[in-house]
């Protein structure tokens, strides 16, 4: 009798965490778009640990590595802080290692090797870094569930909000 309810006891805890697993995995590819400016991302859901992690720098093993966050499409390039970005190029958020802070990066890769797990944020390929920038994000109280990106118009150019659980960034492009 012990056994069997050591057994059924490992079993619940087994299943509760695939469906922990499953229940943080994206539920779609979602395309932003503003005018000719196109970004397709996952929501993940989010996890304030994991942000923590990436912020401060961790020996957790999802925060030893960049997160692709989006992939950007522009018709014709958008600018960020003088360096010209084209259709294709992802953006990454770079955990803080040492004095390094976490960071936004826009790589060019070849797609092929994003999003091949489903389960996991992808892990960036290599690639040519366009440009990278302290990723600067401020608490909000609005709290995103899952990963949310937002393009608005701006005077001169196009900001890209990546909001995740109470974290917001807002990146400024310009035309």
């Amino acid at each position: 009798m012990r056994k069997l309810g050591f057994t059924a006891m490992a079993a619940l805890v087994l299943a509760g965490a695939a469906w922990q697993q499953a229940e943080n995995m994206p539920t779609q590819v979602t395309t932003v778009q503003l005018g000719d400016v196109r970004v397709r991302y996952l929501n993940f859901k989010s996890n304030e640990e994991a942000f923590q992690a990436l912020e401060k720098g961790s020996d957790v093993p999802g925060a030893k590595r960049g997160w692709v966050i989006a992939r950007l499409y522009p018709d014709k390039p958008i600018v960020w802080n003088g360096k010209p970005i084209y259709g294709g190029n992802i953006l990454i958020l770079n955990p803080a290692s040492g004095d390094t802070p976490m960071s936004f990066e826009v790589r060019v890769i070849d797609m092929r090797d994003v999003w091949v797990k489903p389960d996991v944020i992808a892990e960036p390929p290599e690639g040519t870094t366009v440009y990278s920038a302290p990723a600067q994000f401020e608490t909000v109280p609005d709290v995103a569930e899952r990963l949310t990106l937002a393009l608005s118009e701006t005077e001169g150019g196009i900001q890209l909000a990546v909001h995740y659980g109470n974290h917001l960034a807002k990146l400024q492009f310009t035309r």
